[in-house]
């Protein structure tokens, strides 16, 4: 975030789970990382107006106005200003673009008004945002990431994180496909409706999701890939079990698997996340990615 007198901009990454998603919901444990190549921006410049926002993206409108209505709650003295917004998440993958472009916007509105932001503060407003002013089913992991900006291992039963140092050698890689973007809202409320019904399928799942985060966690803290590898793998395993993948998202995860490289959901959508166990399995997962007009991206 930069400030040059009075013109303010924000960004926000994208963020993908590596294990216990989505057990967030539902008092579990999650590990995920920010995509800092992928951002959402949002920024304010001096106006003679009421805060306002510039776009002519429908979609970015929605989300703006609903983040603005929610920080003007909190800061109802907002100076006058002209909000602009851009992203360049793909949408509706499973990135967490739609977070990514509420907390970019939160941080140039606390940033406007002369704040700053506690992380776990700025993750549940921009989660009420979404879930309370937008309808939409969302749980908190994706906003506490991008919150903090910085890889973490997060619990739900009691909302806490710790921030994580990954060995930097580690591979890892996103790749999505656009034309398997769906709404995340459809899966999960799908998923709470079983839950809140006592499923036993479904309160088994968020019960080893939680397992497989404190796995992910340990594997991170100790540099056992071999062990982040199985707590991915383990974690995708369930979340088959709680919802079939479309063809194109099935797609996505038989790619992955045909180089030996261990994969999750990214989120809910048409996007994984790979962790590849030597750079020639990341080369050849690359190639097998774009030989089929897939997006890949490297992390790093």
């Amino acid at each position: 975030m930069s400030s040059t007198g009075r013109s303010i901009v924000s960004t926000c990454a994208a963020r993908a789970a590596l294990a216990g998603n989505p057990s967030d919901g539902y008092g579990g444990a999650v590990v995920a990382i920010p995509i800092p190549d992928l951002t959402a921006i949002a920024t304010i410049d001096e106006s003679d107006r009421p805060l306002h926002i510039e776009t002519h993206d429908n979609e970015l409108r929605h989300l703006a106005e609903a983040t603005i209505d929610a920080a003007l709650e909190r800061f109802p003295d907002l100076p006058p200003g002209e909000l602009a917004v851009s992203t360049g998440i793909p949408r509706s993958v499973g990135l967490a673009g739609s977070s990514a472009i509420v907390i970019a916007i939160l941080r140039a509105v606390g940033a406007w008004e002369g704040r700053r932001w506690d992380a776990l503060d700025l993750a549940e407003l921009a989660l009420s945002v979404e879930r309370d002013r937008l309808g939409i089913e969302a749980g908190l992991q994706d906003r506490l990431v991008q919150a903090v900006g910085k890889p973490v291992s997060m619990s739900f039963d009691r909302v806490a994180f710790d921030v994580l140092d990954i060995d930097p050698s580690w591979s890892f890689f996103v790749a999505w496909d656009v034309d398997a973007a769906e709404t995340s809202d459809t899966t999960h409320r799908s998923i709470r409706r079983r839950f809140e019904a006592d499923d036993p399928d479904v309160v088994a799942a968020m019960g080893e999701l939680k397992v497989q985060a404190g796995r992910a966690r340990r594997a991170i803290i100790d540099a056992d890939k071999r062990l982040l590898a199985d707590a991915m793998h383990r974690t995708l395993a369930v979340r088959l079990q709680l919802a079939e993948p479309t063809a194109r998202q099935r797609r996505l995860i038989e790619l992955g698997r045909s180089v030996g490289a261990a994969l999750n959901s990214a989120g809910s959508g048409g996007s994984v996340i790979g962790l590849a166990r030597n750079p020639a399995q990341l080369d050849r997962a690359r190639v097998a990615y774009r030989s089929e007009g897939l997006a890949f991206l490297e992390l790093t």
